[in-house]
């Protein structure tokens, strides 16, 4: 886990912390903690705080909603973190943290060999399910079970 925390002009503070690790997967059976895996956890919060420490909002990315409000355009909102709209200042602040933060916690090796099986496996499906093998196997189950078949 890395954090970053800034402050803005106003005196505002902005925490962002980034989480990417891999760990066990675990399977909990009738009391028997049974290791079934790898598996990645990876997740960001952001945390806007004012002078004296109070919580603002918190969220988990930037959002840039459709339909902001026009009296919080008016105020110079562009973006929406967590139910908080935000500045264009405090976007770019927390653009720039996730870019530290990812530069000093890079993906590791296990994780990037997680990631490409994934989508391996992923593609073979895919390949498999729109061969025509298997399609005809599908239009001949459809067949079979209408009731109106001669099979």
């Amino acid at each position: 886990m890395t954090t970053k925390t800034i402050t803005t002009k106003s005196g505002k503070t902005i925490t962002v912390e980034m989480v990417r690790e891999v760990q066990d997967k675990v399977n909990y059976s009738d009391g028997y903690n049974i290791v079934t895996g790898r598996e990645i956890v990876e997740y960001t919060n952001i945390t806007l705080r004012d002078a004296t420490g109070k919580t603002l909002m918190t969220g988990d990315e930037i959002d840039t909603p459709r339909n902001i409000p026009s009296e919080m355009k008016v105020k110079g909102a562009v973006a929406c973190i967590g139910n908080a709209y935000v500045t264009q200042e405090i976007v770019d602040l927390v653009t720039a943290a996730f870019a530290e933060l990812q530069a000093k916690n890079p993906k590791s090796d296990e994780q990037v060999a997680i990631e490409s099986a994934k989508a391996q496996a992923i593609a073979d499906h895919d390949a498999w399910y729109y061969s025509d093998d298997a399609i005809a196997s599908r239009k001949l189950e459809r067949d079979m079970d209408d009731p109106n078949s001669d099979y």
